[in-house]
């Protein structure tokens, strides 16, 4: 992977869509999913450049990690998600095949922040996300670098048939 990804800051986030999650039982997540005691977050992407998803997040008292401040893995968990949420949004079915994650500054508890997540490069078996997660003077606190696979039909189909046996009715 390459050098950690910093912002590009000429992208606004007012100029994108609101999106929900597409991957299956999205909402069941511990990280973002709706009952998430960690994080507040909603996602958008970008009407300049549809590679390109924004998060708006607030970490809550259950993502503390150093007094006052995240928790570094409630900070890796947040970065994976969102860049798994863009490729999945993109068509790309995929689970995280690994994730490098920079931390640069402490986040205080509370803080609101965006995250830019953006797609690097989509090959055969693969797709290449960067992100970053900033306030609002531009700081960056926190980048990170995912490596997704792409699942095959058959994994797919898998998970999919497991997700429909856990559903309660």
């Amino acid at each position: 992977m390459s050098h950690p990804f910093l912002v590009p800051f000429d992208l606004n986030p007012e100029a994108s869509t609101p999106v929900t999650p597409r991957f299956p039982r999205w909402e069941k997540s511990f990280v973002s999913g709706t009952a998430s005691t960690l994080f507040q977050v909603t996602h958008s992407i970008s009407t300049e450049n549809p590679n390109v998803l924004f998060s708006l997040t607030r970490f809550l008292d259950h993502a503390e990690g150093p007094p006052g401040h995240v928790h570094g893995g409630a900070t890796a968990g947040i970065l994976d998600e969102v860049m798994g949420i863009l490729v999945w949004h993109l068509g790309y079915p995929s689970l995280t095949q690994s994730i490098q994650v920079h931390y640069r500054k402490a986040i205080p508890l509370h803080l609101n922040c965006t995250i830019l997540t953006r797609i690097e490069a989509i090959r055969e078996k693969t797709i290449e996300a960067h992100s970053t997660l900033y306030d609002e003077a531009q700081v960056a606190y926190v980048t990170a670098q995912g490596l997704f696979h792409r699942l095959n039909e058959d994994q797919l189909e898998r998970f999919k048939k497991k997700a429909q046996s856990q559903e309660r009715p």
